[in-house]
C-alpha cells in the first residue's frame, strides 16, 4: 500500500487533517524532503507524479518525502512566488511542475525525472537534504498541525476549526493556515481540468480587453460582409476585390513563429519564455493545450500555413478561382477569431492562467480577418452595382 507522502497545502476547503502530523515528523533524518508546486490542470504534473514521484517512494519509502502544493489556491501561489523569489528564478524558468530539493529547482516532466534519481542517491549518501528554504513553508506546515492538535483536542474530528492567519516577519511572506493536509496517492489526485480559483487571473485585464475587441471585429465584419452583399452574392461577379494587401503574408508569417514556438514549447515540454503579463506556463502544460492529442499550437501552424497558401494562390488564380480563395480566406480567417475567444474565454474561466503569446496570436488572427474583409468588401464601396435600366416608353 502506498505512503500518504504527497501533502496538498494551503487549499481553501476545510476537512480531514490525520496525516499532518505524520508527514512532518515521522520522516528520519536521514531522509530527502522536497516540494512539488503544481496545478490540478497540468497533465505534465501528473505525469511527474505517477511516473516519477510515485515509483520513487515506492523504491525509497520513508527516506523519500515529497509535499504538494496546489499553486490555483492562493496560499500556494503565494508559496510559489515566494519561491520564485528565493531561488531568484527567471521567467525563462516560470511553471509547473516545480520541484525544489534543497537548492535545486527542477521544472517540466524533462527535467524531474531525468536529474531527481541521482539527487536523491547523492543526498541520501550525504545524511539527507532538509525542507528547501522558501519564506513561509515551516509556518504552513506547523499550521497544519496545530489545526489537527486542535481538532483532536476537542474530539470532534469530523467539524473542521476556523482557519488563523499566520504572522511572519517581513520581507518573509504571510502564510495562509489551513486546517486541512489532504494525502495524496495516485487515487486521489486531482483531475486534470479541476477548477481554479474564481476571479480574473494575473493579465486578465489584458486578455479581457482582446476579447472585447475580437468580438466587436466578428460584429464588424458581419455588418461589412452585408452591406457588400450585392456585390459578394451576385452570381456573375467575383467574391469581391482581389485581396491584394501584403499586409496577409506579412501577419501569417509573424503568426508562424508565434505558433512555432509555442509548439516548441508544448513538444519540448520546456520552459516558455513569458513576459511580465501572465502565466504561458500555466497555459502550456494545462489539459487545454492539446486537442485529440494535437498541441493547440500545432493547430496554429497549420492555419497560418492555409492563409498563407490560399492568399498566394488568389493572387495568381484565374478570376473564377480567385472567387472561391477569397471566400476561404474569409472563412478561414472568422473561424480563427472564434477559436481564439474560445481559448481565450478558456484561459479566463477555466484556467485561470493568461498566456502573452496565445494573446498576440489572437491578435494576429483578429488583424487577418480585418484586413481580408476591408479588402473584400472595398469593391462595393468602389464599384457599387448598377441598376439594370429600364426601357423607355414613348
Amino acid at each position: 500500500m502506498r505512503r500518504f507522502l504527497f501533502v496538498l497545502l494551503l487549499t481553501v476547503v476545510l476537512g480531514v487533517t490525520q496525516h499532518a502530523t505524520v508527514l512532518a515528523q515521522s520522516a528520519p533524518d536521514t531522509a530527502v524532503k522536497a516540494v512539488l508546486f503544481y496545478s490540478p490542470t497540468c497533465p505534465h504534473c501528473h505525469t511527474v507524479i505517477n511516473d516519477t514521484l510515485l515509483p520513487l517512494m515506492d523504491q525509497y519509502g520513508d527516506r523519500l518525502v515529497v509535499i504538494g502544493i496546489d499553486i490555483t489556491q492562493p496560499g500556494g501561489q503565494t508559496l510559489y512566488n515566494a519561491s520564485t523569489a528565493q531561488f531568484q528564478i527567471s521567467d525563462e524558468r516560470l511553471g509547473v511542475p516545480r520541484l525544489i530539493v534543497g537548492e535545486t529547482v527542477l521544472i517540466g516532466s524533462l527535467e524531474i525525472p531525468q536529474q531527481l534519481p541521482s539527487i536523491i542517491e547523492t543526498g541520501l549518501s550525504n545524511g539527507g537534504i532538509d525542507w528547501p528554504d522558501i519564506p513561509g513553508l515551516v509556518e504552513a506546515m506547523a499550521a497544519g498541525q496545530q489545526a489537527e492538535q486542535e481538532a483532536a483536542a476537542t474530539d470532534t474530528p469530523s467539524t473542521a476549526p476556523e482557519p488563523t492567519a499566520v504572522v511572519t516577519e517581513p520581507p518573509s511572506p504571510t502564510a495562509t493556515s489551513t486546517p486541512e493536509v489532504v494525502a495524496i496517492t495516485t487515487d486521489s489526485l486531482p483531475p486534470a481540468g479541476a477548477s481554479a480559483t474564481s476571479g480574473l487571473p494575473e493579465g486578465g485585464w489584458l486578455a479581457a480587453l482582446i476579447l472585447g475587441a475580437m468580438l466587436l471585429v466578428l460584429a464588424y465584419a458581419a455588418i461589412r460582409v452585408y452591406a457588400a452583399r450585392g456585390s459578394l452574392f451576385a452570381s456573375n461577379s467575383e467574391a469581391g476585390a482581389m485581396i491584394t494587401s501584403l499586409l496577409v503574408p506579412g501577419l501569417a508569417l509573424i503568426g508562424l513563429v508565434v505558433s512555432g514556438y509555442l509548439a516548441y514549447v508544448e513538444i519540448t515540454q520546456t520552459s516558455a519564455v513569458c513576459g511580465p503579463v501572465g502565466e504561458c506556463n500555466v497555459v502550456q502544460s494545462s489539459a487545454y493545450a492539446q486537442i485529440f492529442g494535437i498541441p493547440v499550437a500545432v493547430l496554429g501552424i497549420a492555419n497560418y500555413l492555409a492563409i498563407l497558401g490560399l492568399w498566394l494562390v488568389h493572387r495568381m488564380a484565374a478570376a473564377k478561382l480567385q472567387r472561391w480563395t477569397g471566400w476561404a480566406l474569409l472563412l478561414l480567417t472568422v473561424f480563427g477569431v472564434l477559436f481564439s475567444v474560445y481559448l481565450t474565454l478558456l484561459e479566463l474561466f477555466v484556467i485561470n492562467a493568461v498566456c502573452i503569446w496565445c494573446l498576440s496570436s489572437a491578435i494576429i488572427t483578429t488583424s487577418l480577418l480585418l484586413v481580408v474583409v476591408l479588402q473584400m468588401t472595398r469593391q462595393s464601396r468602389i464599384d457599387p452595382p448598377k441598376r439594370q435600366q429600364q426601357p423607355l416608353h414613348a
